[in-house]
Formats: structure tokens, C-alpha cells, sequence
């Protein structure tokens, strides 16, 4: 004999020690439909049952779980039906049933409902009785017992029952909480919390969740201003780059970078040594062929003449050359600007060759901002959007800005595409320059929050989807 079958063999009298039985019993079983087999046992040995069924209430539907003497395989006869249809009567009306039952009974239970049982009683020729089954309020199983032949089950006998299954209860709904799909777990703890939202007590919980769930509507529909980010820097609206006007050496420089200059002030010199002795030579030449000009002349000489007069040409020409040069050894601003690059005092001496970039000035009365935009949001840009602007160097002012042109070429920067997209300034305010980095936000349209925040990772999910799908 098990152990269970042991401990299941305290008189009836004793509801404490039957209780404890029917408990180890349950608990002893490695499933549910053991426990149950158990269960329905144990009950018909220890009371006298014809037969015990037991049904468990799920979704709204009972089904049959285990039965001392009933073929649970072979389900075709009218018996299921009325033991289906006596157990959703007591677990609908949460009390415990039993059929036939006295008058002064009747009276005592309120005027329950028990057309079922009627049924049932008819249908096995004696007399039935159900206990519900729940937990935490809320019945979850049946336990039905029939004794044949003109037997009864007096009301004393029904309590007795519901007292030796106070603890075996609860361990069958943990055993079926267990053998239950996470997601239905899922479900029903959330049923039981809503439920417990309905406590009086709790109301301060209820108006957080009803914020929370306001809250959670509003970024989810309300379609306010979306905008696009993308990092920026500020340029003069005109930049000018000055080279060297020929081959030489750096003589002196004015400026360093973040000066500001006016038109004509000089920037850098060059050494026009070479230069000035080159014109020397040539003005030495030019007198030279202008004295065999005049000789040639003097003589009559057509072919001298008409020689020296060309040296003469000659000569006149490269000194014109020669100033040229030297009118540019002095470079001097175009215009008033900020000079943004070009560090020469560390250079001084050094030798340029003609073309070689020295300096670079900038406005410093209209700018332009360049915004890197990423190559998954620059679809969504047009000319003409509003945006703002925030450099890092003054956090606190913003920039009203207006795209003006999209560059329609893609670099790669820190391992993305962006394409660069020039902006310029509604309004110039605070302490602006050239060179400053910062971030920009475009408007690019209305859409909610929710879905600008997720919209990002929703694109990379159907890319993937349709990488994978070839």
C-alpha cells in the first residue's frame, strides 16, 4: 500500500486527519490528473460514493477531469453531460448543491437553483451532491458525488467534505496554475489584478494607471511636429580661399585664425627680394636697348631700329610683369571677414609655390549652416522646412533656420550615410561665427510620438525581414 493510501485511512470523524490525507495525497501526485485520480479515490473509499467526479472550470467551460468509476476515454453517453451540467450550476452560483434535499433545507439555502441536479438525480437513480471548488474567491473546479439506490447525502455529510478539501484546494490550483501555458498564466494574473483594481482602496492606483494610460494614448495619436537631427556647422555664407601669386618665401603674417578683418587691411607679406633685383636688371636693359634705338635711328639703321624698338618692347613688358608681382607680395582682405583657417606665424620663411592655399576668410554678416542628415530621414526633408539650430558652444540660444538646398550626394561619416543639406539663418542672434558645431532638428511633418520614436527600429525590422526573404 502507498503511502498516500495510508495516510488516507483516518476515520471521517476525524475532518483534521482526512483533510491532511486528502493534502499529502494531492501533493504526492506528480501531475494533475494523478492528483485528481487520487483525489476522486480517496473521497469515494472514505465517505461511501457510488462515484466521484471531479471537473475543472477553464475559458469559461468545465471540462471532466478524473472519476472514481466513469470511463473518462469513452464520453458518448447522456452521463457526462448532466455530471458537465450539475457542476457549472454549483461553480456558477459558488455554493455547494445536493439533490434530493428537504424542505426546511430548501428554505435555509436561499432558494438555490438546482434543475441540473434534478437531472442528474433522475439520471442515476439516487442522490448527488456538488461541492465548489475555489480559491481566492473564485471557484475554479467541481467535486460531484452520487450515492445510487435511494441513498442520501445529508447536509452534515456535504460540510464534512468541504472541510477535508479546505487544503486540498488550493494545492490542485497551484498544480494547475503549473500545467497552464505561460501565456495563459500571463492571462490570468492579469485578471486577478484587474480585479484587484476594484478595491475601494486602491483608487489612488486607479487614477495613476488611468494617467498612465492617458498619457500612452496621447504620444500614440496625437500627431505633433516631427523632426529629423542631424549634426551641424556654421559657415560664412561666403568663404574665400587666398593662394600664393607665385613661388617665394613668407615674409610676414598680420592675422592668425578668429581675427577679424576689414576690406584692404593686409594679411601676409611676401620676401620680393628676388623680385626687386629682377626689376633692376630689366630697367638696366631697358636703357640699354633704348640708347641702340636712338643710335639706330640716328643712322638711318631700318633693321637696328627696328630691332632695338622690339628689345625695348620686350624690356617694358617684363618690368610691367615684374610689378605686377610685387603689387601682390602684399595680400590684403577682399572684404571684411573672419579669418577661419591659416596659422602662418609658425611658417615664417618658409618657401609657397604658386597656387598653395594660405589663408581661408569668411562673412561674418550672413552665414550658412550645413546639416549632416542621415540617409534613412533625408527622403523626408524638402526645401523650404523650418528647423532650429543649437551649437554647443551656446546651448541656450536657439536658431530659427530654412533649408535651402539638399546636396544630392552621400558621404560616409563614422561608418553612415549622410547627405549634407545647406540651411540658412532666419536671424542671426548671439555671439555667431563661422566653425562652430552643433546639432539641428528639421520639420519634416506631423506624426505621433510613439511612432517617431519607433519608427527607426520598425525600418530596420523590414529590412532584415526583406534581407531575409530575398
Amino acid at each position: 500500500m502507498s503511502a498516500f493510501h495510508v495516510a488516507a485511512e483516518p476515520a471521517q470523524d476525524d475532518p483534521g486527519a482526512a483533510a491532511l490525507a486528502l493534502y499529502a495525497g494531492v501533493l504526492s501526485a506528480s501531475s494533475l490528473d494523478a492528483a485528481a485520480h487520487r483525489l476522486v479515490a480517496t473521497v469515494a473509499r472514505s465517505h461511501g460514493f457510488d462515484r466521484v467526479t471531479i471537473g475543472l472550470h477553464r475559458g469559461g467551460r468545465t471540462r471532466l477531469l478524473a472519476s472514481s468509476s466513469l470511463d473518462l476515454s469513452n464520453l458518448h453517453s447522456v452521463l457526462p453531460e448532466r455530471l458537465l451540467g450539475a457542476m457549472d450550476e454549483s461553480i456558477e452560483q459558488g455554493v455547494s448543491l445536493r439533490w434530493p434535499d428537504d424542505a426546511t433545507a430548501e428554505s435555509d439555502d436561499g432558494g438555490w437553483i438546482r434543475l441540473e441536479h434534478q437531472r442528474l438525480q433522475r439520471e442515476v437513480n439516487g442522490a448527488v451532491a456538488t461541492v465548489a471548488l475555489g480559491f481566492d474567491g473564485t471557484p475554479f473546479a467541481a467535486l460531484c458525488v452520487e450515492r445510487h439506490q435511494a441513498g442520501t447525502i445529508a447536509p452534515d455529510e456535504l460540510r464534512t467534505l468541504e472541510q477535508q478539501l479546505a487544503l486540498a484546494t488550493p494545492a490542485l490550483r497551484w498544480m494547475q496554475r503549473g500545467e497552464q501555458a505561460w501565456y495563459l498564466r500571463m492571462r490570468d494574473a492579469a485578471s486577478q489584478w484587474l480585479a484587484g483594481l476594484r478595491d475601494p482602496r486602491r483608487r489612488t492606483t486607479r487614477a495613476l494607471l488611468l494617467a498612465a494610460l492617458a498619457a500612452f494614448l496621447f504620444i500614440a495619436l496625437a500627431p505633433l511636429e516631427y523632426a529629423v537631427s542631424g549634426k551641424a556647422r556654421v559657415e560664412g555664407a561666403r568663404q574665400r580661399v587666398l593662394s600664393a601669386p607665385g613661388d617665394g618665401f613668407i615674409k610676414t603674417a598680420h592675422v592668425r585664425p578668429g581675427d577679424r578683418v576689414k576690406a584692404g587691411d593686409p594679411l601676409v607679406d611676401l620676401i620680393d627680394e628676388d623680385l626687386r633685383l629682377e626689376q633692376e636688371r630689366w630697367r638696366s636693359q631697358l636703357a640699354q636697348h633704348e640708347n641702340a634705338y636712338a643710335a639706330a635711328m640716328a643712322k638711318s639703321d631700318r633693321v637696328g631700329a627696328s630691332t632695338g624698338f622690339a628689345r625695348v618692347q620686350e624690356a617694358q613688358a617684363q618690368l610691367a610683369l615684374i610689378e605686377g608681382q610685387r603689387s601682390r607680395v602684399q595680400i590684403t582682405a577682399p572684404f571684411d571677414a573672419l579669418v577661419v583657417q591659416g596659422d602662418l606665424f609658425q611658417s615664417i620663411g618658409a618657401p609657397v609655390r604658386q597656387g598653395d592655399t594660405l589663408l581661408t576668410l569668411a562673412t561674418t554678416d550672413h552665414y550658412r549652416v550645413i546639416v549632416e542628415i542621415d540617409e534613412s530621414d533625408i527622403a523626408r526633408v524638402r526645401a523650404g522646412q523650418p528647423g532650429q539650430l543649437v551649437v554647443s558652444s551656446l546651448p541656450w540660444e536657439h536658431q530659427d533656420l530654412v533649408v535651402e538646398r539638399i546636396t544630392p550626394l552621400a558621404r560616409a561619416v563614422e561608418g553612415r550615410n549622410v547627405f549634407e543639406v545647406q540651411t540658412a539663418l532666419a536671424d542671426v542672434q548671439g555671439a555667431l561665427r563661422p566653425g562652430l558645431l552643433g546639432r539641428a532638428d528639421i520639420v519634416v511633418g506631423r506624426m505621433p510620438p510613439l511612432w517617431a520614436w519607433g519608427r527607426h527600429a520598425i525600418e530596420r525590422v523590414r529590412m532584415a525581414w526583406w534581407s531575409w526573404l530575398g
